[in-house]
């Protein structure tokens, strides 16, 4: 499965988020004020994660490996972020 992702400079530190790919990455950074992006582009779920690409819209790149293990370590977690863990 391909879909976007960005990733938030937020106060408890990086914090990815994963959206579909109808949704625009600038559009999506807009739901959170104040946070930086730090890395945006498009990741692969299954076997593995793989990010890559760029966010055409924000003008920042995928930071690869870096972003993946993030992705991960959100699976990992077993539930999905919600807004207010941000």
């Amino acid at each position: 499965m391909s879909l976007k992702y960005i990733v938030l400079d937020a106060p408890g530190g990086a914090a990815p988020v994963v959206f579909p790919r109808s949704f625009y990455h600038a559009y999506v950074a807009g739901l959170f004020p104040g946070m930086a992006v730090l890395g945006a582009g498009f990741v692969e779920l299954g076997d593995r994660v793989r990010c890559y690409g760029t966010s055409t819209s924000l003008r920042i790149d995928s930071r690869g490996e870096v972003d993946s293990e993030l992705i991960r370590e959100l699976g990992a977690a077993g539930r999905a972020a919600m807004p207010g863990d941000v």
